[in-house]
């Protein structure tokens, strides 16, 4: 036990119980208040992507960027608006002021300065589609019937196979995962957080009153928890490859909001996708 909270396990957990309450009250109340919260995270999941990779959050780039992300969100949260409006536009804007940027800012033929710009550019473009897309799928689930028990599954559940795999890799982890990409990731760890997936996900049916039949329930089980670590794993890869730790030190004990929400982008399409098969 002093080996998991020596680790940062009960900042964890403090950070956790300050914080679920607000989010558990968000998705409750419904889907405009959800959807702000979305919104929020990933606009401020966006401004710690910006400055990684070294784009200015004031920049006209990053404000073009982040209210595409809110308005994608904003046409999700609406049935009656199409999601790939926005998402068009915003592609569009993203990439004329980026060009528009390279103009005015390189005044003579400069491939390593037209370089950085571009780098600029498809690195905000990257991480408008990274967030927002599956973003949107958050308030698409939230929007079925009974579908704030299905976003407190869906969550829920990829926060077990996280805290299973933190656990169980602290605990019984010995062969590396993915040492390239996060040294600390551990087979043993991900099988951990596979089985804390599959059980909460079996146990959250039952809490939640869902009555899924248990073949289709089976299924999400086996699948969520590998697309929640899997989703830990992409993010682990862009922080390898910045050369950072963590997104941002935003939140005590978890790093930042893109540290929080790597594995919830990967497992919320899954839910999305599986109530679109079974409803």
């Amino acid at each position: 036990m002093n080996r998991l909270l020596g680790t940062g396990l009960g900042l964890r957990l403090i950070s956790a119980a300050i914080g679920m309450p607000l989010i558990i009250a968000a998705i409750l109340v419904g889907v405009p208040l959800f959807a702000a919260l979305v919104a929020l995270s990933l606009a401020i999941a966006l401004g710690e992507i910006a400055v990684i990779v070294g784009v200015n959050p004031r920049s006209v780039l990053f404000i073009v960027a982040d209210a595409t992300v809110g308005a994608i969100i904003g046409a999700a949260a609406h049935p009656s608006l199409p999601v790939l409006t926005p998402l068009a536009i915003g592609t569009l804007a993203i990439a004329g002021v980026t060009t528009i940027y390279a103009i005015r800012t390189v005044p003579k033929p400069d491939p390593e300065q037209l370089r950085k710009v571009l780098r600029g550019g498809l690195s905000m473009l990257g991480g408008m589609l990274y967030l927002a897309v599956p973003g949107a799928t958050f308030i698409f689930v939230r929007a079925f019937e009974h579908g704030d028990r299905w976003v407190l599954l869906a969550m829920l559940a990829v926060m077990s196979a996280d805290a299973a795999a933190y656990a169980g890799g602290r605990l019984l982890g010995r062969h590396k995962l993915a040492p390239s990409v996060s040294p600390n990731k551990t087979i043993e760890g991900a099988v951990a957080g596979w089985l804390g997936g599959f059980g909460a996900t079996i146990a959250l049916d039952q809490i939640l009153d869902l009555d899924v039949e248990i073949w289709p329930l089976v299924i999400l089980a086996l699948v969520l928890p590998v697309f929640s670590q899997l989703g830990d794993l992409v993010e682990s890869l862009f922080k390898r490859a910045m050369d950072v730790k963590d997104s941002s030190n935003l939140i005590p004990g978890h790093g930042g909001v893109l540290d929080r929400l790597d594995s919830l982008l990967f497992g919320l399409p899954v839910v999305y996708f599986f109530l679109q098969w079974t409803t």
